[in-house]
């Protein structure tokens, strides 16, 4: 019986600290947000794009600064930041509601006025995805990364310290810069500690069920952009990417290879939901329609957020996120034929700059 009510207990824990949680912090920017990018999905991608970089934020000048149970002391200043940042989200849902400023959270899609076509696509489609989930929970593959990455985290959650024992021997180590800039395994001890699972049960059995329906939520805001006039093809489009991903295993290099074999590591996130938000981002950006200029600030600070959520994955795409709209925003002001939209752009790279210039400073 106490078994049964340990493990309701860390069910009811999952569910808090990596559903409700970043869904209540999510609600922050919800409140800005053009009207039709108001619903419950960008609200938890939002959340995620909160999240990510608070721990970042947290986490590095403890690690510098801090030399023993430099964790411990990071798990009590991130857990206040996230309860201040939850109940400050719902706190100001609640009053906008009160005040009818907007309506509640709409789903992100309704059934009403679909085809019957429509529905036996998406149905098919929630088929498809369900079938991911369950191979990514029943065939979990290990490979030579876990022995870095999940170790990293299970270390971390049970010496307390952070980047200063070796993962693969257990012995003592001076601070690795390039691994310990990129704190997603910190995040995933973190939501060990909080949620007393073992951070190797967490990584390959639990995170595929938060990351991979996170990345086709934003699969699902892009093809909402680009079939606009073509919403009947919209279900057509998720079960053709998600087609893409289980057949895309090609080799063993590809994002979609990393999106269901190596859902926890930070690369995987980087390529499958960093640089596919980014893209999201600047479609909505460059969106001509009246709303989302008069919504636009809240769109580039996400933008800002999704760079910094690069750094927490992975330092490789903290350049080539940067690179990724330096490129679009170039195009951009000349279609627009303003100099503004590259200025913007330079704006949400700073953390990407200042993500390089602290690497190479610490590195030298």
């Amino acid at each position: 019986m106490e078994q049964i009510v340990m493990i309701v207990v860390k069910i009811i824990g999952i569910i808090f600290w990596m559903f409700v949680l970043p869904f209540c912090i999510g609600l922050i920017p919800m409140q800005w947000m053009p009207k039709e990018k108001k619903n419950i999905g960008v609200a938890f991608l939002a959340g995620y794009l909160i999240m990510l970089p608070l721990c970042w934020i947290v986490a590095v000048p403890t690690l510098l600064l801090v030399t023993y149970s430099s964790f411990l002391v990071m798990v009590r200043i991130f857990t206040v930041l996230l309860g201040v940042a939850g109940i400050l989200g719902v706190g100001l849902s609640a009053r906008s509601i009160r005040r009818e400023q907007w309506d509640s959270l709409r789903p992100s899609f309704s059934l009403k006025d679909m085809s019957i076509e429509e529905k036996i696509e998406w149905v098919l489609f929630l088929a498809l995805l369900v079938f991911q989930l369950y191979k990514a929970f029943t065939l979990t593959s290990f490979d030579g990364d876990d022995a870095e990455y999940v170790a990293q985290s299970l270390v971390t959650q049970q010496s307390n310290t952070m980047y200063l024992i070796k993962p693969y021997t257990g012995g003592t180590t001076s601070l690795d810069i390039r691994h310990a800039l990129a704190v997603l395994p910190i995040w995933i001890a973190y939501i060990g500690r909080m949620t007393g699972i073992h951070t190797t049960i967490l990584a390959h059995s639990v995170i595929p069920f938060v990351f991979i329906p996170l990345t086709y939520f934003v699969y699902y805001e892009i093809g909402k952009q680009l079939l606009k006039r073509k919403k009947e093809f919209l279900p057509a489009f998720m079960i053709f990417m998600s087609l893409l991903q289980i057949f895309g295993n090609v080799s063993i290099y590809t994002s979609e290879t990393f999106f269901l074999t190596r859902t926890w590591q930070g690369k995987s996130l980087a390529a499958n939901f960093v640089l596919l938000f980014i893209l999201c981002l600047l479609l909505w950006i460059f969106d001509r329609e009246k709303e989302r200029r008069e919504n636009e600030l809240v769109l580039w600070i996400l933008l800002a957020l999704t760079n910094m959520t690069a750094g927490v994955c992975t330092s490789m795409v903290v350049f080539l996120s940067a690179v990724m709209i330096a490129a679009m925003a170039f195009w951009m002001m000349i279609a627009e034929r303003k100099f503004s939209v590259l200025v913007k752009a330079g704006l949400v790279c700073i953390p990407n700059a200042a993500y390089m210039l602290l690497y190479l400073f610490l590195h030298v």
